[in-house]
């Protein structure tokens, strides 16, 4: 037994390594022997549908529509779609004073993105938040990556700059994250794309699942499936206001948490299966599931070696946490927190299909 147990305990530290460390070493490694991506102009530039979920939001949606409609694309291969799920507030009325066509669904983003989706036979299709406001170049940037065995691309997200140690905590992991879904990219497809302006060919994604909860992920899931990369343009950068309070932070992260969690379990068979390349034998296990499963192999070891050594390695494990936080590195102790109450909220039942618009309040 006592063998056993020790075992358990090098599989379990083998696994945080390779989470924490060497998984972005083997990422870096590999990513040095290929090119960076390049967006290539086409002989001939594909059609193109801009299609914008909304629901009440009279706030954003003037200055998305201004903002949208003054992109570079030929206006002969670009079409507008905007997707209402049923607004209470002033959102139609603006979109009506626009040369672009309106539809109505039910609740549910992932409803607004199937009707847009049924109402258009564009070659590419482009999704993006109303809240998101892109360069001019945004649109043949994704466009041009989207080629060969390339099937789906988005912005790279960029978050407000912030002075207080927890926004500069959580720039430093951001900027990590995304620049790792970046090289992932050039290896074979990021772990996620995200679903602030996302591109992807229509013929590979003709209607999300029901059973979809949140569309992102599980577009980057169904284009991949089909022997197609997903990849991150560095040259389109997307604004994320962060939450205003750690509490809302934490609520965004156990979201996110959880619907990726579900997501991957529609997908179970991709996860630890080298058909999917690099992304299913590697990045899925490593960069989602064991990443997501961190804190269990964390208190594992601690629990382990604090019953063989002493007391003195959980005051030794605890002072290393303060430390980190006196140091500034609040954000990656929220990651954590935050994974734990996605646990949670899966084992409680409440992640429901159809990606409902909860906003979180954020500065401006």
């Amino acid at each position: 037994m006592d063998l056993l147990l020790w075992i358990v305990f090098g599989i379990s530290t083998a696994i945080i390594i390779a989470v924490l460390f060497g998984y972005g070493a083997l990422c870096r490694a590999i990513a040095k022997r290929r090119g960076p991506l390049e967006s290539v102009e086409p002989d001939q530039w594909p059609t193109v549908a801009v299609l914008v979920p909304v629901f009440n939001e009279e706030k954003f949606v003037r200055q998305k529509l201004e903002n949208v409609l003054n992109v570079d694309y030929p206006t002969d291969k670009l079409t507008y779609l905007v997707v209402d799920n049923g607004s209470t507030d002033r959102t139609a009325k603006i979109v009506s004073e626009y040369p672009i066509t309106l539809l109505q669904c039910e609740r549910g983003k992932n409803k607004a993105i199937n009707a847009g989706l049924a109402a258009t036979d564009a070659e590419i299709v482009i999704v993006t938040d109303v809240d998101t406001i892109v360069e001019p170049s945004a649109l043949k940037e994704v466009v041009g990556l989207i080629r060969g065995d390339v099937g789906a691309a988005s912005g790279l997200v960029t978050i407000q700059q912030g002075k207080t140690r927890y926004m500069k905590s959580k720039l430093r992991f951001h900027v990590s994250d995304w620049e790792m879904r970046y090289t992932e990219g050039l290896i074979d497809s990021a772990c996620s794309l995200d679903g602030r302006f996302l591109a992807f060919r229509h013929d590979l994604v003709e209607k999300l699942p029901d059973k979809a909860i949140i569309d992102d992920l599980e577009i980057t899931f169904i284009v991949r499936k089909q022997g197609y990369r997903c990849v991150v343009s560095k040259k389109t950068r997307v604004l994320e206001a962060c939450p205003e309070t750690i509490w809302a932070e934490m609520v965004q992260i156990r979201r996110r948490v959880s619907t990726t969690l579900v997501t991957m379990g529609h997908y179970w068979t991709m996860i630890f299966n080298p058909r999917y390349g690099f992304f299913g034998a590697v990045t899925q296990p490593f960069r989602r599931a064991f990443a997501l499963a961190l804190p269990v192999f964390m208190v594992y070891d601690l629990v382990f070696l604090t019953w063989k050594l002493g007391l003195w390695v959980l005051w030794t494990a605890l002072g290393g946490a303060l430390l980190l936080i006196a140091v500034g590195e609040v954000f990656p102790f929220l990651q954590l927190i935050g994974v734990i109450l996605g646990w949670f909220h899966i084992i409680l039942g409440r992640v429901k299909p159809g990606g409902l618009w909860q906003r979180i309040e954020r500065k401006n």
